[in-house]
């Protein structure tokens, strides 16, 4: 049952945050009376249009393209099954309305419709059957060969590059992939002359050479004018919203194309004079890499390598590790030779060519956490402990925050001390280690925060290896998300909580608790003693700190992910609970306590769907802007995030804004302000909560009749209704309701400052 439940939160935080992105263009896109049936021609093609057949299970480039066109354009389609010869000639009939993955030709522009984006671009080859070395780049080889090809536009494009490269060849033409296909493996023809990308890994082939490129599109048919009107309407509105779109998905399809495979004489040479890869880690830098108690390599570094060649299908290799206290020895053992590769380096290029190494692609993009305590200094500059014996920190921190100044430890445990006495600002952790870090109990006052910035793991080699670095890329290009997914796996297998960390944490869960108790009512004795100016003054200098740290830089998903982080653990933690123990009544409490993580869920949900709607555009601002210009709010909010919501709607608006957490607060701004300072205060109130109405009577109990008479606006998520059997009545006429409604809000504004 609490996995059902598990499920069933997960399911509500994914759609509605699915539906933020979606909902508001697919409403004005197409409504019910607009959707239109759309007969798609469908030609089998391996990896772009896989499933040509009834009842077959499409999938391909093309196919993902067509529903994500449907999408937007609100289409509805049906497939008209036929080879490719076939299907176009329908096209040219209009026997069906749009067919994917044309190139564009001057004689097809009059029969057919092109949008005007395309949908991809592809690069012509040669593919010959591998070991046939009398078959070479040189064009001259190619003289009394069959090639075959599709009949379509690569025709031309291959006999133009015959005719400029005076080839006598013979060129064959099929009616579909799949004929061509199957002639050439039984080696029928000599080469293949077609899309590199658009044609899975065979065995026993390779790429020769490449003869030509091309944009392709979905084109439609003469008769259906309308259909190319929505189209390159639907299409604007994709590269709007995810101008990244087609890289993704070649990305996605094409890495198990031919071309992916076909290595070069480099990696052919490489490949040859090497047996064996020895794999230079660093020690003691899990999820990543580590030496265990039996001498033996373990993390991650274990298995990429084996992972990324058997991508490329070479089984060959044997692998030796070894590892290295310090990176600067990593890097010393890349260039004396001792190692063939490591795993990680980083520090981009500049620092890599510093090193005299070679860095790969990325094989993984983590984003960096930054550790601060209560106790660090509030000088205003920025300075960070570093592990001196991992460069990677170091080169992270120079080219995120080259103005910072840097002080060096002995280890990571050190710099965490550092902070935690206050004597740096901050220290860094890669966002996979810092779970597995940071659960040790000698860190529980340390916070973290998650920075934009992502920090690149690559592999390494000495300068000079091209034909490793070159195979090792092209595993890279392969693999894709699988890195990330091998990275995650490792990291949630040591982040997951001992027996002993468990009973640990049992043990002083109670004891916890009545801390917090005690430390609460201490904390209100204490706010009541040192409220007023100077509790002004302190989040003035909070504000100011905020500001000096670059903290405006962090974009808002970063932080929303960050508040989601804590209730998600909470909940997972609260689960786990609930699972092992065999008390009902620790379950209903555990139960009790979910509910108060699910509404904290809710909040920031509900944050997340205001400021999408804000900054999406969907509230016309513009005729209010200048109504409220120069009007002072006090926004009386509970938490950071929303105030920082409420503050950006109202900014919007014209407003300027200040912020307090609470009613007591509120109250302590407001008298301490000049008369007339604030013009109206917004406090977020629960009808069910007797301390809001309470800190709103006070206020109203000032003895300065103009402060006591200030515009009370209450934000609540239900309609407030007078109770007429308590002595709790309504302090304002004015409220608006959560997730907000601009149009609602406004006219509430309007009233208030109508003179």
């Amino acid at each position: 049952m609490l996995e059902k439940f598990r499920c069933f939160l997960s399911l509500i935080l994914v759609g509605a945050i699915f539906s933020l992105s979606f909902s508001s263009f697919l409403v004005h896109a197409a409504s019910d009376d607009e959707i239109k049936t759309v007969k798609v021609g469908y030609y089998q093609n391996e990896v772009f249009e896989d499933g040509g057949y009834d009842g077959a299970i499409k999938k391909g480039y093309a196919y993902e393209y067509y529903r994500k066109i449907s999408e937007y354009a609100g289409w509805t389609y049906e497939y008209v099954y036929g080879d490719f010869v076939d299907i176009y000639n329908m096209l040219l009939k209009g026997e069906v309305d749009v067919v994917a993955g044309l190139a564009y030709t001057e004689k097809r522009s009059t029969l057919i419709y092109y949008p005007e984006k395309p949908m991809g671009f592809e690069s012509y080859g040669l593919v010959k059957h591998e070991g046939d070395d009398s078959l070479t780049s040189d064009p001259a080889t190619l003289n009394g060969r069959t090639i075959g090809v599709l009949d379509s536009a690569i025709v031309d494009i291959l006999n133009d590059y015959l005719k400029k490269e005076r080839v006598n060849a013979e060129v064959i033409t099929f009616s579909d992939y799949g004929n061509l296909l199957e002639c050439f493996d039984r080696k029928e023809i000599d080469l293949i002359a077609a899309e590199i990308d658009g044609i899975y890994d065979r065995y026993h082939a390779e790429v020769m050479s490449y003869f030509g490129e091309n944009d392709y599109y979905m084109c439609v048919s003469r008769k259906r004018p309308d259909l190319v009107r929505a189209l390159n309407m639907a299409q604007a509105q994709l590269y709007v919203d995810n101008p990244d779109y087609i890289s993704n998905l070649r990305n996605k399809y094409y890495p198990s194309a031919l071309s992916s495979r076909a290595f070069n004489k480099t990696e052919l040479k490489w490949l040859k004079e090497n047996e064996e890869l020895t794999i230079g880690y660093l020690n003691d830098f899990l999820p990543y890499s580590d030496t265990d108690k039996n001498g033996n390599v373990t993390g991650m570094v274990a298995d990429i390598f084996p992972y990324t060649f058997k991508q490329l299908g070479i089984s060959s290799l044997t692998y030796e590790y070894k590892g290295y206290d310090t990176y600067d020895e990593l890097i010393a053992a890349i260039g004396s030779g001792q190692v063939d590769v490591a795993f990680p380096v980083g520090g981009g290029l500049y620092y890599s060519e510093e090193d005299g190494i070679l860095i790969s692609d990325p094989v993984l993009s983590t984003l960096t956490d930054l550790v601060y305590s209560e106790k660090r200094p509030s000088t205003g500059t920025i300075d960070f402990a570093v592990n001196e014996k991992n460069k990677l920190q170091y080169y992270y921190i120079k080219n995120n925050y080259p103005h910072s100044s840097i002080k060096q430890y002995a280890s990571l445990e050190d710099c965490l001390d550092a902070v935690e006495k206050g004597d740096v600002s901050y220290t860094t952790l890669n966002g996979l280690r810092t779970g597995l870090v940071l659960k040790n109990k000698s860190y529980d006052k340390l916070s973290f925060i998650q920075l934009s910035y992502q920090d690149d793991s690559c592999f390494g080699v000495k300068i000079g290896n091209n034909g490793l670095l070159m195979l090792l890329n092209r595993g890279i290009h392969i693999a894709g998300s699988d890195y990330q997914n091998m990275a995650f796996r490792y990291s949630q297998n040591l982040d997951k909580p001992t027996l002993k960390d468990f009973l640990k944490k049992y043990y002083w869960f109670i004891f916890a608790a009545i801390l917090i108790f005690l430390l609460f009512i201490m904390h209100m004795l204490i706010k009541d003693i040192r409220i007023g100016r100077e509790r002004i003054a302190e989040k003035e200098r909070a504000r100011i700190e905020i500001e000096k740290a670059d903290h405006d830089k962090f974009v808002f998903v970063n932080k929303m992910a960050n508040y989601m982080g804590e209730p998600m653990r909470g909940l997972n933690s609260l689960i786990h609970k609930a699972k092992i123990t065999e008390d009902s009544n620790k379950v209903s409490n555990y139960i009790e306590e979910m509910e108060i993580y699910s509404s904290k869920l809710s909040e920031v949900i509900n944050n997340i769907l205001n400021m999408s709607r804000l900054e999406s555009g969907q509230f016309k601002l513009e005729d209010k802007n200048q109504t409220f210009k120069g009007k002072r709010i006090l926004v009386v909010e509970d938490t950071m995030q929303n105030q920082m919501v409420t503050g950006k709607i109202l900014k919007k608006l014209g407003f300027e804004i200040q912020c307090a957490s609470d009613g007591e607060e509120a109250y302590d701004k407001l008298n301490a302000a000049p008369e007339g300072y604030f013009d109206a205060i917004i406090m977020d109130m629960d009808v069910r909560d007797n301390d809001d109405f309470e800190a709103a009577t006070k206020i109203r109990s000032l003895n300065n009749y103009a402060k006591a008479d200030i515009p009370i606006v209450a934000i609540t998520s239900e309609v407030p209704v007078n109770d007429e059997g308590t002595d709790k009545k309504l302090f304002t006429e004015y409220y608006f309701t959560k997730p907000y409604d601009i149009a609602e809000m406004t006219e509430v504004f309007s009233k208030i400052f109508k003179s």
